[in-house]
């Protein structure tokens, strides 16, 4: 008896692991025939991902709605709003001189320039061009380097019809919410040394990509048991004023798509729990 329990157990959480592995998950109503879909995406993948994986565009070319974060061209009205400020060179008098000649090379052919980012903008840039150029996202013959872009790209040009769940400005006071609004360059001058060491030492890059590698292998673990930070302005806050809006699409419509940041769907806060509590049946879709 004992061995056929641990063989239960032993084969229930080999199950429970496996289903965590994809970044595709299918919702519907306990009774109904409607399906939608809800997928993670890491949004500094080029279009080469996608593409390799024929289920993606399949379902997002059957759906009646697309949702993204945003739809908005957000880049270019970000981009403005920040070309728009007075330069201001002060973080060359609390970053040191070795750290400010290496960002100014590595911008030199940024949209935006370092004398017109605010510190918090810089640190998640530095991120963003770090997991590009070190962590295997974008190939050679990629034409994107947005996932989450390139999807909305398809589904224009398919004429899916199209929803965002907030706004430019919206995206752009969570970016500013990250570190506080008192994040200044003397705070931030430790955490910018630490990412141009990064750039420069490949001994950080392993524990960098982890999360890259786990979504490349789609070996994850969404932690759904995992509590949230209640005041989270980046994943918790977002992820309620999401919810209803999510809840009332999936219910209008035959079928719908949610393409949102893999992170929006980990923890008890997430989509994939959020759904779930408000009775939908959400499983795993395997894309391999």
């Amino acid at each position: 008896m004992r061995k056929v329990l641990n063989l239960f157990v032993f084969t229930f959480c080999i199950i429970a692991a496996l289903a965590q592995n994809t970044i595709l998950w299918s919702v519907r109503k306990a009774g109904s025939e409607r399906t939608s879909y809800v997928l993670g995406t890491l949004h500094q993948m080029g279009n080469s991902f996608v593409d390799e994986k024929p289920k993606i565009k399949e379902l997002l070319l059957k759906s009646d709605l697309a949702i993204f974060e945003s739809v908005e061209d957000k880049n270019e009205k970000i981009i403005r709003v920040m070309l728009n400020r007075t330069d201001d060179f002060s973080y060359r008098e609390f970053l040191a001189k070795e750290d400010v000649d290496f960002l100014e090379k590595l911008s030199i052919d940024w949209k935006v320039p370092l004398s017109k980012q605010k510190p918090s903008e810089l640190l998640l840039k530095l991120r963003q061009e770090y997991v590009k150029m070190n962590c295997g996202t974008i190939k050679s013959a990629d034409t994107t380097d947005h996932m989450d872009d390139y999807l909305l790209s398809i589904a224009r040009k398919n004429t899916i019809q199209v929803q965002g769940l907030e706004s430019f400005a919206d995206q752009f006071d969570a970016i500013s919410s990250i570190n506080g609004e008192d994040f200044s360059w003397d705070k931030a001058k430790d955490a910018v040394h630490q990412w141009v060491n990064n750039f420069q030492d490949d001994k950080s890059r392993k524990k960098i990509c982890a999360v890259v590698e786990s979504y490349l292998k789609m070996r994850l673990d969404y932690q759904f048991e995992a509590k949230c930070a209640e005041n989270d302005e980046v994943l918790t806050k977002r992820n309620e004023k999401w919810m209803p809006l999510i809840t009332e699409f999936i219910q209008q419509n035959n079928s719908v798509i949610v393409i949102v940041g893999l992170y929006h769907l980990y923890g008890e806060c997430g989509i994939i729990s959020r759904l779930r509590e408000a009775g939908f049946i959400v499983s795993p879709v395997k894309l391999k």
